[in-house]
């Protein structure tokens, strides 16, 4: 993931506390639950999975939340 300069200096100016969480999206089946967070600064998007009786499993970085919903469609069942 590439930074640019001023992006990075947006981030140091950026107030640490934001009014809106930065989940995007989540539910359940039998199989798993998921989340879908936004990377700070809108770089990008990732994916949290929690197989049922396993560790949860962190996939990132995806573009879109489309593509991060995607990828947990096409690899968890």
């Amino acid at each position: 993931m590439t930074v640019h300069f001023l992006d990075a200096l947006n981030l140091l100016n950026s107030p640490v506390f934001k009014k809106t969480s930065p989940l995007v999206r989540k539910g359940n089946n039998r199989n798993y639950s998921y989340e879908i967070w936004s990377t700070p600064g809108t770089f990008g998007y990732y994916l949290k999975v929690y197989p049922n009786s396993q560790a949860p499993q962190v996939v990132g970085s995806f573009k879109t939340s489309q593509d991060a919903f995607n990828y947990l469609n096409n690899n968890y069942r």
